[in-house]
């Protein structure tokens, strides 16, 4: 069974999809057998940011033109994508059978992998949250800005309070430079905390880098173009960081199936 681990964000331009990108192109170069999943069906952008010219989609396989695995388009070694119907439909919009296919099928494929990373589309959906849901580790991604946190903190009083999420992981992107940072960082996850009653694992800081614009231009991930930089040795450690984490206990999309199907229903 592979560790399927979702990355949401409340809201949209804080650099998730650029950090799935890499972090799967991470993981595969050490040898994890890894499956990117782009949830993000309205304005999907995974297959831009990994440079991927896929045939098929998430919707062929609805659709019933091809299989799930048949979407699979392989990227890189031990690297591998399903890429997003974008503009085309979303989840929330999807029949109950066609949920529950998804979710099976999803499990299907997924077997074959180490880790599934889950990039979803950034608010607070419902669609977006049933998704998420199906993961055992949940990575947040958000900035420093009040409102980025304010986001953050609905996605996980949504998950916690319905799904009984109690854990989540936290990278904050496009950090500003000092000491006055880091205390707001510690007071947001402090308050998710004493609100939440979960636990909060801040997972890395990242500053703005301005090389990595030239990266997502040429849609090429940063850490395949600029090996030796620093962002790209925080990046390492941050996916060591993540591979290490035990995450939930739980049968990662079987069991999001099993314990909501009166969701899938919607």
């Amino acid at each position: 069974m592979p560790k399927v681990i979702s990355f949401s964000s409340g809201k949209g331009g804080v650099g998730k999809t650029t950090l799935v990108a890499n972090l799967g192109h991470l993981w595969a170069k050490r040898g994890t057998k890894t499956l990117l999943v782009d949830a993000d069906w309205t304005l999907g952008k995974l297959g831009i940011a990994l440079g991927a010219r896929p045939k098929w989609t998430i919707e062929s396989a609805l659709s019933g033109r091809v299989s799930l695995g048949q979407a699979v388009c392989p990227v890189a070694k031990n690297l591998d994508l399903l890429a997003s119907p974008s503009g085309i439909i979303g989840f929330e919009e999807l029949t109950a059978g066609q949920r529950t296919q998804l979710f099976y099928e999803l499990e299907t494929v997924g077997s074959h992998y180490d880790v599934v990373l889950l990039d979803h589309s950034s608010g607070v959906d419902w669609g977006v949250i049933q998704f998420a849901a199906a993961a055992h580790q949940h990575v947040i991604v958000t900035t420093t800005e009040p409102t980025s946190y304010m986001d953050a903190y609905a996605i996980m009083k949504i998950l916690s309070k319905r799904f009984k999420v109690n854990e989540f992981w936290l990278v904050v992107t496009m950090s500003p430079n000092g000491s006055g940072t880091a205390q707001r960082i510690h007071r947001f996850t402090e308050f998710v905390r004493s609100q939440l009653m979960v636990r909060v694992h801040l997972l890395e800081t990242f500053q703005v880098e301005p090389k990595l614009s030239e990266s997502i231009r040429i849609q090429k991930p940063f850490v395949e173009q600029f090996p030796d930089a620093v962002l790209t040795s925080r990046l390492e450690a941050l996916s060591l960081k993540l591979e290490a984490a035990r995450g939930q206990v739980t049968n990662g999309l079987r069991y999001f199936y099993s314990q909501n199907s009166s969701l899938l229903a919607r």
